[in-house]
Parts: structure tokens; C-alpha cells; sequence
């Protein structure tokens, strides 16, 4: 009877696993909504010139993203110290959600380490709490592979969010154009086999 309730605590742990990997790419999704580009759609100049600067960001970690209007922007080419404060803003932003992200992703892999190094946990749970593992340092490897990559085209910052089946790239640009979103998308389908629906590119000025 024990042995049975040791069983299904470990199952519940398990499954509450798959719910927080859930939530997080979730969280991914929902709060990064930005401007699907494919590439082969004939009004994508169109498309572009209507891209926003992210509003904010809901994460009590990294707090507000300011978004720069065109009114704001023009201030800020005429006061050089209005523009350093921007970037500092945004140097700040971005280095502080890629602690956020990566602290998330380092507790989701202690957790799965409790599960192997339990000694009541089934062997077949070991091994999908190994691949579990293997999984998200992957990801975790491939995000600073391709925010490097993308970063060497120009762009003073990236981040870069993957799931299994979906990326979203966010860059620190005023301007983003049909080129760069070339550059970026192909970036990422070289990297990741995702095809152009599954990747949302956006920018953080």
C-alpha cells in the first residue's frame, strides 16, 4: 500500500512537470504576440511598416517595457541624453529576461533530477525524466547559439524563445526591415527545421 502511494506521488510530480513546461511555453506564446512574417506572402512590405514596439512585458522581474511612440522618437533624437537612457532601458530588459528565462529553465531541470534521484522512482520514469533533461538543455543551447547568430547581423540585442515546435525572436532595433527579417528567419529555420508559421519575429527599441 505504500509503495502504491509512493508510486502515484511520484506520477503526480511528473505530471506537474509536463503542466509548469506547459505553462511556460505558454507564457512564451501569449506574452510575446508579434507579426507572423512569411516570406512568401506578396504584402509583407505591407505588413512591416505596420509592426508596434512591444507594449510591456506582464513579468514583475523585468518590470515595464517602454514603448517608444514616432512623437517620443523624435524627442529622442534631439536629447543624446534621452537616448542613453533608452538603451540603458533596454540593455536592462533584455539581459534581465534572459536570467528570468534561463532561472526558470535550470528549476525545471532540478526538478526532473529529483525524479531520477529518487530511489522509490520506476525506471521508465528515470528515462523520461532523463530525456526531459536532454530536451532542455538543448533548447537552452540552441536559444544562445541563435541570439548570438542573430546579434552578429547587426542588432545590439536578441532573445530568443523555443519550444518544441515554435521559436519567437525578439531584437533591440528601431527599425526592422523586410531584409533583417530575412536574415532572422533564416536563421532560425537553419537551426531549428520550423517552418516560417512557427516563428514570430518582433523588436524592442
Amino acid at each position: 500500500m505504500q509503495f502504491k502511494r509512493k508510486n502515484i506521488v511520484i506520477c503526480s510530480m511528473i505530471l506537474l512537470l509536463f503542466v509548469v513546461g506547459y505553462a511556460y511555453n505558454m507564457f512564451t506564446t501569449d506574452n510575446y504576440i508579434g507579426v507572423n512574417y512569411d516570406l512568401e506572402i506578396e504584402n509583407q512590405a505591407a505588413e512591416l511598416n505596420e509592426i508596434d514596439t512591444l507594449d510591456a512585458m506582464p513579468t514583475e522581474a523585468i518590470g515595464e517595457a517602454i514603448a517608444v511612440d514616432s512623437q517620443t522618437a523624435e524627442v529622442v533624437e534631439q536629447n543624446p541624453s534621452a537616448v542613453e537612457a533608452t538603451s540603458r532601458a533596454a540593455a536592462t530588459f533584455f539581459s534581465e529576461y534572459r536570467m528570468e528565462r534561463d532561472k526558470n529553465r535550470s528549476k525545471e531541470v532540478e526538478m526532473w533530477q529529483e525524479v531520477i534521484s529518487n530511489q522509490n522512482t520506476e525506471k521508465t520514469f528515470k528515462n523520461l525524466a532523463q530525456q526531459e533533461i536532454v530536451k532542455v538543455l538543448a533548447l537552452t543551447e540552441k536559444e544562445m547559439i541563435i541570439e548570438q547568430l542573430v546579434i552578429s547581423l547587426g542588432f545590439s540585442d536578441s532573445l530568443v524563445f523555443l519550444t518544441d515546435d515554435s521559436a519567437t525572436v525578439l531584437v533591440e532595433t528601431k527599425e526592422l526591415t523586410s531584409g533583417d527579417v530575412a536574415k532572422i528567419q533564416d536563421i532560425l529555420i537553419r537551426k531549428t527545421k520550423f517552418s516560417p508559421e512557427n516563428i514570430k519575429i518582433m523588436k524592442k527599441n
